[in-house]
């Protein structure tokens, strides 16, 4: 057995080699570095126990038992093992929660095992092997297949958020969804230099951290990921719980945490029915934060990334909002930008608040507005979050300094907002920065630009292909060919980015007049505005619909663009009957037992119906919910806005996260407002990142100001934009 030590990169690059073979062998890079983290922990094992140190392994789960094995023999013991070991208590347990085998040829499991073999893992530095292990970890979250990213936080951005909320060593920290434990480890970074003392170091080793989550490969990780940074070494700080139904007295001094974007696993305990104190909402972002408001201790602090749904969103989540400015200090937001998650889109912020004293003042850093990053040429580091860091003035707060000003800099990143400015707002997604940069290409050098990124992509691609042709003989460069990879990736969404610009700006002409020509014939708006009325004041009389609340009139500030003259401004709901479907409730079994579709069946332009699920609809229900063809379905939750129109004869029910607008009559054509509705939502309109099921009120949706044209000219212009976009399309495929 080799004891030699090794540098980083060259570790790095066998665990990269032994990660590519098993890939084109139909292994995941997931699976992979599980079985890789087992292995791992038996051959450590092995290590202290032949320097007379203690084996916590029983006997018979040893490496020992393992590592001389081949052929089928060596894959039935490692399950042996592995079941054995899952049953364990304290460390081994946590290491090996629901540990299964995901390598079964032989050949493979004996790559991996020779390859740890070759290297004196317990021997070598905390530090070394923890870097390791942490770059592992992040390319782990890189692999966009597996969904592995959503356990993976930015390490530059966990620095920053660390390095202001500055944990003591004598203070306990917890992280309720800790994914990898990238805040435990950087909190435990940050509070090991503080002290020399022997009773603190021991109690932040063993007592001092805390971290959670309900996902057992991630588990496995987080624990392996301390342990190999000599972090519970005899019993992780990480346990296998769903901390939104723990009902546990614990509480923490700090609170550090990035909570799961996007909606329980189906499955999952109903949290309202275990936590009858937290505001009932479906939104697990806004439980995750009662929940860390319930678990953090008078005095203590909190940073956690939170969508801006959270932020914004109305009901249930305002009601949070309220609460939390209530009994406890929201003194900083940290407004992010896109594209340093692996979900790629997320607008996200950190929120920073202590618990014991109500809200005054808000202070927020706007790291977004005109901010650009991408996971692979231009990553966020801890560089970029340095300014922030000296403006948040830790442990001198009173010394705060506006770089704002509204006269001399009106674009300052970090402003504060005063308690009276906040008690006046209905969100907290402040906004003042303006950076606005006209694209001023034509549509021609659009089309030139993402042409030439479709020849870069498809060249990359032979590159890539030829590289991995050539990976069994031959040694190339790892670095290389991952930057090669991620390249392609960005050129994807530089194209797909182009084509949203190209579709916009085409859309914005059309929706503006000015694809098509005015008629005289046409007629006016106004005449068809005034026939639109009548109708709907025919079916109002015969009962068909309720009369309607009049929406205001409309306001100079609220036209978004210029109009023809003869065309009109209105709001949406003057122009649709609008319905949305039924809540979803388990408990109700009264009615006929029907398909629905929600927002994960509705696309932009089309429907993915497989697959449909079913719940009780009583008879009054059904035609509120039934959509026909020709209504325009919107999306309220989810990716917010998106849209499509029911093409089918055959009629659907919704569920209550769907939109249903019904024109009056057949005054309007129905796909003008489907791409008007594509329009707001990708120039920001209708804007949200829609993890909230309240993200486009049926108030929002009404009162939305839209052109109306004559009815001829609106079916000229989709006509031309039927016609234009499909060509767009294709030419850069």
């Amino acid at each position: 057995m080799a004891t030699t030590q090794k540098t980083e990169s060259a570790l790095l690059s066998k665990v990269w080699n032994i990660a590519n073979v098993l890939s084109a062998a139909g292994v995941g890079f997931t699976d992979y570095i599980t079985q890789l983290t087992y292995i791992l922990f038996l051959k450590m094992d092995d290590e202290k126990e032949s320097m007379g140190l203690k084996s916590y392994l029983p006997e018979g789960c040893k490496w020992k038992d393992l590592s001389s094995l081949s052929g089928d023999d060596l894959v039935e013991k490692y399950e042996e093992i592995l079941k054995e070991l899952s049953k364990c208590d304290g460390l081994i347990g946590t290491i090996f929660t629901k540990a299964t085998n995901k390598l079964y040829r032989p050949v493979m499991l004996k790559k991996v095992i020779d390859m740890v073999d070759e290297d004196n893992w317990y021997m070598m530095e905390g530090d070394l092997k923890g870097a390791i292990y942490e770059k592992i970890l992040e390319k782990n979250g890189q692999d966009k297949k597996s969904g592995a990213g959503q356990y993976f936080t930015p390490r530059a951005l966990i620095s920053a958020i660390v390095d202001v909320v500055d944990p003591k060593i004598t203070e306990t920290v917890a992280d309720p969804c800790c994914g990898t434990a990238g805040f435990l480890l950087a909190a435990y970074e940050h509070m090991k230099p503080q002290s020399k003392d022997v009773e603190k170091q021991k109690f932040l080793k063993n007592n001092a951290l805390y971290g959670a989550d309900n996902t057992d490969l991630v588990v496995t990780l987080a624990s392996m990921n301390l342990y190999l940074h000599d972090i519970g070494v005899k019993k992780s700080p990480i346990v296998y719980q769903d901390s939104l139904i723990d009902t546990s007295d614990k509480m923490y001094q700090v609170v550090l945490t990035n909570p799961p974007f996007g909606t329980r696993p189906q499955g999952s305990v109903d949290v309202s029915s275990n936590r009858p104190e937290f505001i009932k909402t479906s939104d697990n972002q806004v439980n995750f934060l009662q929940h860390i408001m319930s678990i953090v201790k008078t005095g203590g602090r909190v940073g956690v990334v939170m969508p801006d749904s959270v932020l914004t969103d109305g009901g249930s989540t305002a009601k949070v909002r309220e609460k939390l400015l209530k009994d406890y200090n929201l003194h900083t937001i940290l407004r992010l930008p896109t594209g340093i998650f692996y979900a790629n889109g997320v607008k996200t912020n950190v929120l920073f608040f202590e618990k014991g004293e109500p809200t005054k003042d808000i202070w927020v850093y706007d790291y977004r507005t005109g901010v650009k990053h991408t996971l692979a040429t231009k990553p966020m580091t801890r560089e970029h979050l340095q300014d922030f860091v000296d403006c948040y003035c830790v442990g001198h707060m009173d010394d705060r300094k506006e770089t704002y000003d509204a006269q001399t800099d009106p674009n300052g990143r970090w402003r504060r907002f005063t308690a009276e400015e906040v008690s006046k707002r209905e969100d907290l997604n402040f906004k003042w920065i303006d950076f606005t940069e006209e694209d001023d290409r034509t549509v021609a050098e659009i089309l030139d630009e993402m042409q030439e990124e479709a020849k870069n992509i498809l060249y990359s691609i032979k590159v890539i292909n030829n590289r991995f042709g050539l990976l069994v003989d031959k040694d190339y460069s790892e670095s290389e060919n991952f930057t090669a990879i991620y390249s392609i990736s960005e050129l994807q969404m530089q194209l797909s980015d182009n084509l949203t610009t190209l579709k916009s700006k085409l859309i914005d002409a059309a929706i503006q007049g000015k694809l098509t020509e005015q008629l005289p014939e046409d007629g006016t708006a106004e005449e068809l505005y005034q026939q639109i009325q009548e109708e709907k004041q025919k079916l109002i009389k015969e009962g068909k619909i309720k009369k309607q609340k009049p929406l205001p009139e409309i306001s100079d500030d609220e036209i978004p663009f210029d109009i023809p003259a003869n065309w009109k401004w209105v709001h949406l709901g003057e122009l649709f009957e609008h319905n949305t479907g039924k809540a979803l409730k388990t408990s109700d079994q009264n009615g006929q037992l029907l398909e629905y579709i929600t927002t994960s069946n509705l696309y932009w332009d089309h429907f993915v119906l497989r697959d449909l699920k079913k719940m009780y609809f009583k008879e009054s229900e059904i035609d509120k919910c039934t959509v026909k063809k020709g209504d325009l379905l919107i999306c309220e939750g989810g990716d917010i806005g998106r849209s499509a129109i029911w093409p089918f004869e055959n009629e659907m029910l919704i569920q209550n996260h769907i939109h249903r607008l019904r024109s009056y009559g057949n005054f309007i054509c129905v796909r003008f407002y489907y791409y008007g509705m594509w329009l707001y939502k990708h120039t920001g309109k209708i804007n949200g990142v829609g993890i909230g099921l309240q993200g486009l009120s049926s108030k929002r949706l009404h009162s939305l100001v839209v052109p109306l044209p004559p009815l001829a000219e609106q079916k000229r212009i989709v006509q031309k934009l039927d016609e234009i976009l499909p060509i767009c399309e294709r030419k850069i495929k």
